[in-house]
């Protein structure tokens, strides 16, 4: 008995069984069922803006507007600056304000229920790369976020430290104004545009917080071209705040000077006080300079008008005290020599009565009226232990001994009241010429 070999299954019925074999299987298989479908309204319209945004979005390419190369915008807020003096540099804490515009990345609001803006992290879009020109590495500049708006506008504020180069001028010290530059542009860009965003200036520092010693006083902003590049130029101008310098600096000043001048009155024969005193104002000027050479830099030119004050009046204090040590000279050494008529009439004319030493006149006056502060010191010797009143002496009637002392001592005293007249407009001068 021969086989039969049924033939495939064909025309209308089979359509019908391929179904009915998928149904099967599909029942068969875990979860693959028609709810498994993927929903039509399960991506977000943000999902959707994004990735039709960003395809075939390079990173490391300039976007571009109008057919070239997007420029870029470029302001600051500054919120806290601070000058070394030490090292001549300027710590600036800011805040950027850089935008630029991308023509492709663009959208209607209306399609995305209704978003107009969206953020971005820098690290997948192009940015510019900012940098400080005139400083140390660059500037530190934070890694924040971007913000791009419906119209292909970017957006990009991070916080930023930068410490630049300054060329100080230390000459009105410590009312001194110190002008410093921020350069602060990139490599790659031949064209930066200043961003008058913020407050309607490209640089703001109304939020400033003040710092101790240093507050603005003038600013501006320019845009600078190069040949391969272009950069922004914040120009900063700061005023020192000077007032505990007045009670440090310019008191004891004004009291050396004072001292100094007073020691010109002390008796002649007191040169040993005098020069005491001298010696330690000296002193004092010499801490004072030493205290400078810490505080302020070592410049080649501009030494700051305070530190010759110092130095001038320490030479001062210096020919002031060879200058008492002649004058003890006069008034106590035994002069054998008679003072020279001509010099003893000035002293008992004109010239003493300017330099008011007719006080220590005999004429006219009872012996136990006369001063005693000229000659008390004079009489010490043993030479003279027989004079019951060192100034009783009439140097017009007696030649002896005693009036030529007297007369050297009335000379060491002109002495004393004409450098003061000297030193004073000296210290006059000098104060006038570093007046600051």
């Amino acid at each position: 008995m021969t086989s039969k070999i049924n033939p495939p299954i064909s025309g209308p019925g089979l359509l019908p069984t391929l179904m009915g074999i998928l149904f099967i299987l599909s029942a068969s298989v875990p979860g693959a069922t028609s709810d498994s479908e993927p929903k039509s309204g399960s991506v977000s319209p943000l999902d959707r803006l994004h990735a039709g945004l960003f395809l075939n979005y390079d990173s490391d390419v300039q976007p571009q507007f109008q057919g070239s190369p997007t420029n870029v915008s470029l302001g600051m807020v500054i919120n806290y600056i601070d000058i070394d003096e030490m090292n001549g540099k300027m710590t600036t804490h800011c805040w950027l304000n850089i935008r630029w515009r991308d023509e492709q990345r663009v959208w209607q609001p209306s399609e995305y229920e209704n978003i107009t803006e969206i953020t971005l992290q820098a690290s997948e879009i192009w940015t510019p790369q900012i940098t400080l020109f005139n400083g140390d590495e660059g500037g530190l500049l934070a890694d924040t976020q971007v913000t791009l708006s419906h119209d292909g506008h970017f957006r990009r504020m991070p916080p930023a430290l930068y410490t630049a180069y300054c060329d100080l001028n230390m000459l009105n010290w410590p009312h001194d104004k110190q002008t410093c530059k921020l350069k602060i542009g990139s490599w790659g860009l031949k064209t930066i545009l200043p961003d008058n965003s913020t407050n309607g200036k490209s640089l703001d520092h109304d939020d400033l917080v003040q710092s101790p010693e240093w507050e603005i006083v003038d600013s501006r902003a320019e845009f600078v071209s190069q040949d391969y590049n272009g950069y922004m130029e914040y120009t900063l101008t700061a005023q020192r705040r000077s007032s505990m310098y007045t009670a440090v600096i310019y008191t004891p000043a004004s009291c050396v000077v004072i001292l100094a001048l007073s020691a010109f009155w002390l008796p002649p024969h007191m040169g040993g006080e005098k020069i005491m005193i001298n010696g330690l104002l000296i002193i004092v000027i010499a801490a004072f300079l030493m205290y400078f050479a810490q505080l302020l830099p070592v410049l080649s030119n501009n030494t700051p008008l305070v530190v010759l004050f110092y130095s001038t009046t320490l030479l001062f204090l210096s020919a002031s005290t060879i200058i008492e040590v002649l004058v003890l000279y006069l008034a106590t050494a035994k002069h054998k020599r008679r003072l020279p008529e001509a010099l003893r009439k000035l002293l008992h004319g004109k010239l003493g009565t300017w330099l008011l030493l007719s006080q220590f006149s005999t004429t006219g006056e009872s012996e136990t009226e006369k001063t005693k502060e000229m000659d008390e010191h004079l009489y010490e010797n043993a030479d003279y232990q027989d004079a019951t009143s060192p100034l009783g002496i009439n140097p017009a009637e007696t030649t002896g001994s005693k009036a030529n002392q007297f007369d050297w001592a009335l000379l060491a005293t002109a002495v004393d009241r004409i450098f003061f007249v000297v030193f004073s407009l000296a210290f006059l001068i000098l104060a006038i010429s570093c007046a600051v």
